[in-house]
């Protein structure tokens, strides 16, 4: 193929790329499926590894990543970013104690339709001040989507600036992670784009990837995020890109800043503007020609007490915690006087269906302790009827997220169950705050101690989290970890659950998980769970079921074992694939295969920096090593020796960098080579079929999964823990130790498979079991591996 063949290709396979972004992310109607994308997508890498002049800054390719910043930079918005004011209904009693159901929604009805026409009157009262007199004013009645605010300037058609709201005045200058979100285009979809569009909208998650997102952090052995507003924020703080794009971030935008070139009469025209140009846009959002017709729209379209099949929150993949009524005429909106922060000719109600009864006092604050040592407050609260059912605990996900609401003990605030399940504080009701509240740091609250041990806690930021790091002797810990190892995909033990486990801790029956091995079950069949007042025990018959479980875990598999340890990103498929291909835990230790798989990602890194052709890349690596530098203090004399090592590349010429990269390149292909032939020593014979599959090693760790576990049994903790195992008798053998394995059925001998979502006759671990009893292999990841 020639340059020009190649460019030619390379401009085919960009456009196409980009418009099923477009159908994917903006229209929501995919016209290929995920393998058909990842083909053109992984072509046009390709095309652009083996001709480097055809990476251009707009390519699909260049969404994924860029140089991590130090820091982000602060830019003015050139027309503030103002909050909507809310309007909530009155305070009376009816509204959230009427028993009668009927009259509940009635009254209910009857405020909302008072909030509206109040705010209507006050519109109509202003515009009289201007001489426009009219007995109908066209509003649009928009949901409020609950994200991350952020603004978008485009010039010329070119995307050039993404920032967050900020305080409103000044934000962030976060255009190279709004750059990786494929739901922004990087260029508009008009021939004569205007001198400067600014749009602003929210960042997302949706409900159902965030779903995903934590499923899949959960099984990596991640701490999940406790909400999806809560990482969409995360992410878009973090300085590298790269993990940016490697989260489901969405945007939806509904309004405009500044602009160059172009005028709207209505809001309306803007919105339909923006869907011209190729932005996401709402798709739910009705023109009202008079405050009566929002009503009624209000009423079908929008709020249908309970009713979810109807409920606009149940049409729509985002969080929705409020509706925008906003004038539509945009000639009116500067004769309408704004409030100290926010527009006059807006406001967003919070509908009582939604929220109600939902006003209660936050009697005081829970810190619970994860298994990972992460510390989440909860909130607990003077009981309250919500949805359904009566709540008296809500979570408070963390410290920035309490810092934003401003919570505090004793306040009066308003519950509502997020996607209609899980409690949550949407607001605080100020206005019946006591004098005397004081605002709510984490640290202060538990005096820098865990309240499970008592140890220091640390922050972490990667989670915008604050961690206890005493990971053999907190209690909480602990109980957290029993109950992880007695999970099915673990270890399975039957009877083991969080009331067991938390009272086999707290009454110091054990202090660790691998102490369960040493239970006898009549000492165990004593084991209190009620209260010393009302005692109720175990019993012998759950004890001898507990115990008989963890006897016959003894003989369960490596790859089952090296999961139950929790071992940060170590989940089930990534168990899998580590434990097929060693003897057993000490033969993990020190692993020479994974030690390749960390030789091969530094490897890689120095041929990409010393190629002449990248120097984008040389500086997106020195800056990397650099940041790394600050955070990782650990691995800082390592990293202090490869900045060394970079300064000495960049001091050679031309001709030696060549030679360099030419024999890197040979010594990955060796390492390569050794991977591939670990992955051949691992004998299977087929009962009708005699060749063997190639076992691809190099693509089936990742680095980062080799370092988790190298450095987890590198540890004293790691270390401690073999020794116990041992002590016990308990040596778990992985595919390695296991040669010979005759397969009787081959269905799927060769293929490698990825799952994702749910199967009606079986569970994902049950159904990579059954592909693996096949001959199949089961990946974390689609990439071109997949069958």
């Amino acid at each position: 193929m020639t340059l020009s063949q190649a460019k030619s290709r390379h401009d085919d396979l960009a456009a196409e790329l980009r418009h099923h972004d477009y159908l994917y992310y903006v229209e929501g109607k995919p016209s290929i499926g995920d393998f058909e994308y990842d083909k053109l997508y992984t072509e046009l890498q390709d095309l652009e590894a083996k001709y480097p002049t055809l990476v251009t800054p707009d390519s699909p390719t260049q969404r994924v990543g860029g140089a991590p910043s130090k820091e982000f930079t602060r830019i003015e918005h050139l027309v503030p970013m103002l909050s909507l004011e809310k309007i909530r209904a009155s305070d009376k009693p009816t509204s959230s104690e009427e028993p009668n159901v009927e009259l509940r929604k009635r009254a209910q009805d009857e405020n909302t339709i008072k909030e509206l026409r109040d705010f209507d009157n006050t519109i109509r009262k202003e515009l009289s001040r201007h001489h426009v007199r009219s007995e109908k004013i066209d509003y649009v009645l928009e949901p409020k989507v609950d994200g991350v605010s952020i603004s978008v300037h485009y010039r010329n058609g070119k995307l050039v600036l993404g920032a967050t709201r900020g305080d409103g005045r000044s934000g962030d200058d976060i255009t190279t992670n709004i750059r990786t979100i494929r739901a922004i285009p990087l260029e508009l979809k008009t021939k004569n784009p205007p001198a400067l569009l600014e749009v602003r909208g929210e960042a997302f998650i949706s409900i159902l990837d965030f779903e995903k997102m934590n499923n899949k952090l959960e099984e990596s052995g991640q701490e999940p995020f406790p909400n999806a507003r809560n990482a969409t924020a995360g992410t878009l703080k973090q300085l590298d890109p790269k993990l940016v794009g490697s989260r489901p971030i969405r945007a939806v935008f509904y309004a405009l800043g500044a602009i160059e070139g172009i005028n709207f009469e209505t809001h309306s025209e803007s919105l339909e503007y923006l869907k011209q140009c190729g932005l996401p846009t709402q798709s739910h959002w009705w023109v009202c020609h008079g405050i009566d017709d929002a009503i009624r729209r209000y009423q079908s379209d929008v709020v249908c007490h309970y009713n979810e099949a109807k409920d606009l929150r149940t049409k729509v993949p985002y969080e929705v915690d409020g509706i925008v009524l906003k004038v539509n005429k945009t000639a009116y909106w500067r004769l309408i006087p704004d409030k100290a922060r926010a527009p006059g000719y807006a406001i967003v109600h919070k509908p009582i269906p939604w929220i109600t009864p939902a006003e209660t006092v936050l009697n005081s604050i829970t810190v619970q302790v994860g298994r990972t040592g992460v510390l989440t407050p909860v909130a607990e609260l003077e009981p309250v009827f919500v949805q359904g059912s009566t709540i008296s605990r809500a979570t408070l996900h963390n410290e920035d997220e309490i810092t934003r609401k401003d919570i505090r003990i004793h306040d009066t605030v308003i519950i509502r169950k997020a996607g209609m399940v899980i409690p949550e504080v949407v607001e605080v009701v100020k206005s019946k705050r006591p004098a005397d509240s004081q605002p709510f740091h984490l640290e202060t609250y538990v005096k820098g101690k865990c309240p499970a041990c008592g140890q220091p806690i640390v922050r972490d930021p990667q989670f915008v989290a604050w961690k206890c790091e005493n990971v053999a002797g907190c209690p909480a810990q602990s109980v957290r970890r029993v109950q992880f190892m007695a999970q099915r995909a673990a270890l399975d033990i039957e009877g083991l659950g969080g009331g067991v486990a938390e009272s086999l801790v707290e009454t110091g029956f054990i202090q660790d998980a691998l102490d369960l091995f040493s239970l006898k079950k009549e000492k165990l069949a004593e084991l209190n769970l009620g209260t010393k007042e009302e005692p109720r025990v175990l019993g012998l018959k759950n004890a001898t079921k507990i115990v008989d479980a963890l006897e016959k875990s003894k003989s369960l598999s490596l790859e089952r074992w090296l999961f139950a340890l929790g071992i940060p990103r170590v989940g089930v498929i990534n168990a899998q694939e580590v434990a097929k291909l060693h003897n057993n835990f000490e033969d993990l230790a020190k692993s020479h295969i994974l030690k390749d798989k960390l030789l091969i990602k530094q490897k890689e890194l120095q041929a990409k920096l010393v190629n002449p052709s990248s120097p984008t890349e040389r500086l997106r690596l020195k800056n990397e090593t650099m940041l790394q530098i600050e955070v990782n203090e650990d691995r800082r004399e390592t990293i202090k020796a490869e900045i060394k090592k970079l300064k000495e590349v960049e001091s050679l010429d031309k001709n030696d960098r060549h030679e360099l990269h030419k024999r890197l390149n040979e010594e990955i292909r060796e390492i390569e080579k050794r991977l591939r032939d670990a992955g051949d020593a691992l004998e299977v014979t087929f009962s009708s079929k005699k060749d063997v599959p190639v076992l691809d090693v190099s693509h089936g760790i990742e680095p980062e999964v080799a370092q988790s576990i190298l450095n987890f049994f590198d540890s004293k903790i790691g270390e401690k823990i073999q020794h116990r195992l041992n002590k016990l008798g308990i040596n778990p053998l992985g595919g390695k130790a296991r040669p010979n394995i005759v397969m009787e059925n081959p269905l799927f001998a060769g293929k490698r498979f990825v799952l994702t979502g749910t199967l009606q006759s079986m569970t994902r671990e049950e159904a990579g079991a059954a592909i693996r009893e096949r001959g199949g292999e089961v990946g974390g990841s689609i990439s071109k591996n997949t069958n």
